[in-house]
């Protein structure tokens, strides 16, 4: 009774300005694991300190005459809250009185990304889904914040608020859209508790998942080409795509091609005889299809080789023309009277 009387007291003895004393808690404020030990020590100043006590429901240390600084030993921190506070008592005048500032803590028993990304299986591109990450037994929740992972870069945090002292169990849950970039990474929730001291808890991960996003192929390669027949090489038309699942190919040739249409899963079409034209490429999947189209045309070197020949050509029929006025008789036989006479040199 007379520990209630002295706690009920003390609570409405705020320490005012004309106290002839003070008080303070070493550590001001301080965390503690659940289960852990934790010691605390209150000292007090001022004129004539007659003693000292700790006042609580489960950690009280009776008060102790001709003492100005008194510890709080706890082996074994088994509460949510420790109500305790320090009082001091001066010859004259008012006690004065300072509250603990401690947190007690507990990381999760276990942090695991629920069965509902199993359940999900494979995902499609361009839909959304929600993954549940559970987290069992953490405190105090107004602390805790989940940060989710895709791959090595955090995609989502969030913060939790409440007023429980004690461990609960909370369910955060990710909506994300699937995409290509998705297909083959690790997905993961981390929990961590931010107590703003220094040293805080270290933070539990879920076992990472991998994701399987189908997606419509996509050409590793520039969409379309336009390339050049070279003089004696072949040309290779490169249609690689990727896609989940694993695309297969078709080919379509120009008209004037032997073969017009060549199907098969070959990414590479290699051509040892090519016409200009436009070849094109069908990349495929269950999710859809990629077209590619390759534009062939004749290597400029090529007509320029075709121009000078020509020109060739041309200029041996203008000679040819030219040397009949001259040696064509009028019976259509060459002759080469016309030629004017040789001289001899003299020298």
């Amino acid at each position: 009774m007379w520990k209630l009387l002295v706690f009920l007291l003390l609570t409405f003895q705020t320490g005012s300005s004309e106290s002839p004393c003070k008080v303070v808690i070493s550590p001001q404020q301080s965390v503690v694991q659940f289960g852990d030990p934790f010691t605390a020590t209150c000292n007090a100043s001022g004129s004539d300190i007659q003693g000292m006590g700790w006042e609580s429901p489960y950690f009280g240390t009776p008060f102790i005459n001709g003492i100005s600084s008194l510890p709080l030993q706890i082996d074994k921190v088994e509460v949510w809250k420790i109500d305790s506070m320090c009082y001091a008592a001066p010859s004259d005048g008012d006690q004065c009185v300072t509250n603990l500032k401690v947190t007690v803590y507990k990381t999760p028993d276990r942090v695991s990304i629920s069965q509902s990304l199993d359940e999900i299986g494979l995902m499609r591109e361009g839909q959304t889904y929600e993954i549940e990450c559970s987290i069992l037994n953490v405190a105090p929740v107004k602390y805790l914040s989940v940060i989710w992972y895709i791959g090595s870069v955090s995609v989502f945090e969030e913060h939790f608020k409440g007023s429980d002292d004690g461990p609960i169990n909370v369910s955060p849950v990710l909506k994300m859209t699937a995409n290509r970039s998705h297909d083959e990474s690790e997905i993961w929730c981390t929990a961590k508790l931010n107590l703003q001291t220094e040293g805080d808890p270290p933070s539990r991960e879920s076992v990472p998942h991998r994701l399987n996003v189908l997606y419509t192929p996509v050409c590793s390669e520039p969409a379309n080409e336009t390339l050049e027949i070279p003089a004696s090489e072949n040309v290779t038309l490169n249609c690689s795509a990727k896609g989940n699942p694993k695309p297969s190919y078709s080919w379509h040739y120009p008209p004037n091609v032997p073969n017009t249409a060549i199907n098969g899963d070959h990414s590479i079409q290699t051509l040892s005889f090519a016409f200009p034209g436009v070849y094109t490429c069908n990349a495929s999947n269950s999710q859809g299809t990629t077209v590619k189209y390759f534009t062939l045309v004749e290597a400029k070197g090529d007509q320029t080789t075709i121009a000078i020949l020509l020109g060739v050509f041309l200029t041996l029929l203008v000679l040819l023309g030219v040397g009949g006025a001259f040696f064509l008789t009028s019976h259509g036989k060459f002759s080469f009277r016309n030629c004017p006479p040789r001289r001899s040199s003299v020298i």
